[in-house]
């Protein structure tokens, strides 16, 4: 069992002591060398990474970002849909020929162009002359599959199907399927109900429609016009990526290249986006889509000039090309006309390229307060030389007990009744004492 006495006594030992440094100097080239080494490594790091490299003598400022953009451009289709379906148990249309058709950026950008992104129509599913009533669901949704009429609920949807059930289990639309010989429940929607597989059955100027291919193919050659205006509040600093000075002809013959000469164009082509891709052709994204990436950089040094903050263009696609479930990009919309009184509509499940612009601004100008603070920081580093060296010495060389009994020197207390010796050692004159006090020198 611990003595409680010795158990205070250690307490107070622990506690009720002092440490003071004692400078032992070493006279070795060894130690000295790693000590200057060191040194030299962190001034090294201090002044050529974090003030030179990192520009520790300036202060940062994030600026904020606006973004418009302007898609030109057009395609040309010739497109013969071949569309068989039955609607209220009777053939509606075999045929539907669409004909010469050109498309502009008012029928290929859907939506219209937003601040950060911009969406264009590459390739598409048709599903023409839709309209209210009864037909058949489609048979891929198993919920919709009956052999009675007790299979079809009245009134109960048909989970990420097409419409409402009737209650009526009928025959499918043969035309569409040959999964099996079950029927289907019939369905209030806009009829015939949607078809959604690439292709779509038909021909494209005379050839027929394949699943390699995107309708919109020219759409490689269409431009994209990125304003990119940029604030940085803290300098009170505004940039832009078209430069004021250049001639109003500029942007009418420009475009955008990795080139010296026209980086800093703000008008890019689709093919030239694609080029600079390393993973991803043109023709992989345009026929299911994809999701694309512009990235505009600014990283500006207002110590300079303010023309001299320039912008810096990169690109990379960002969703899964190889994704196997829900890969690609797309989405729905309708056009709608009335004919006899009867409202018709056009669904079109439009495949294509979403652009999402990403800038990443930031400025740095010269503040002296971030300078001091950093060469603070590496002022209190140079205490590491000294912890290094200091293991080196201690436990790396040989002769490290040596020197570890120069390092640490270890005082008692004195006994009152020795006060009066100590104070005589006090008077001994320096070269008289034996002690080496706090300092002292060694050789290697």
């Amino acid at each position: 069992m611990v003595n409680f006495n010795e158990a205070c006594s250690s307490f107070a030992a622990a506690v009720l002591e002092y440490d003071t440094n004692k400078i032992v100097h070493i006279k070795s080239k060894k130690v000295g060398l790693i000590n200057r080494i060191i040194q030299l490594a962190i001034i090294g790091y201090v002044i050529g990474y974090v003030i030179i490299y990192e520009k520790g003598y300036q202060s940062f400022d994030v600026g904020l970002s606006s973004v418009t953009t302007k898609l030109k451009g057009t395609a040309l289709t010739n497109l013969s849909i071949n569309f068989p379906v039955n609607i209220s148990n009777g053939i509606e249309s075999s045929k539907l020929f669409d004909g010469p058709r050109i498309w502009d950026s008012s029928d290929y950008v859907i939506p219209p162009e937003e601040n950060d992104a911009v969406f264009v129509m590459t390739n598409m599913i048709i599903t023409p002359r839709q309209k209210q009533g009864m037909c058949p669901e489609d048979d891929q949704y198993t919920m919709a599959r009956c052999y009675s009429d007790a299979n079809c609920t009245k009134g109960e949807e048909v989970i990420t199907g097409h419409g409402v059930m009737t209650g009526r289990c009928i025959a499918p639309d043969r035309q569409r399927s040959d999964r099996g010989n079950y029927n289907v429940c019939e369905i209030y929607s806009w009829c015939p109900v949607e078809y959604d597989k690439l292709p779509m059955p038909g021909t494209n100027s005379g050839n027929p429609l394949r699943n390699d291919t995107c309708l919109l193919d020219s759409a490689i050659n269409f431009t994209i016009l990125i304003k990119n205006t940029v604030q940085f509040p803290e300098f009170g600093v505004r940039v832009r990526n078209i430069n004021d000075k250049q001639n109003k002809t500029y942007l009418t013959r420009c475009h955008y290249s990795s080139s010296k000469e026209n980086r800093l164009c703000p008008i890019i082509s689709l093919k030239t986006i694609f080029d600079e891709i390393s993973d991803t052709a043109f023709e992989d994204a345009c026929i299911k889509g994809g999701i694309v990436a512009i990235k505009i950089k600014w990283d500006c040094d207002l110590d300079y000039d303010e023309s001299e903050c320039l912008p810096h263009y990169s690109f990379g696609r960002v969703d899964n090309a190889h994704a196997q479930i829900a890969g690609g990009y797309n989405f729905r919309f309708a056009t709608y006309d009335v004919e006899n009184d009867t409202q018709y509509r056009t669904l079109i499940k439009a495949y294509g390229i979403r652009f999402v612009i990403m800038v990443d601004a930031k400025a740095g100008k010269f503040d002296i307060i971030p300078l001091l603070r950093n060469l603070g920081a590496g002022l209190a580093l140079l205490s590491v030389a000294t912890v290094m060296c200091d293991i080196c010495v201690l436990y790396l060389l040989k002769k490290k007990y040596f020197y570890r009994n120069k390092k640490y020197q270890y005082v008692d207390d004195p006994d009152a009744s020795s006060t009066s010796e100590d104070e005589a050692s006090l008077r001994t004159k320096p070269e008289e004492r034996t002690d080496s006090g706090d300092y002292e020198n060694i050789n290697d």
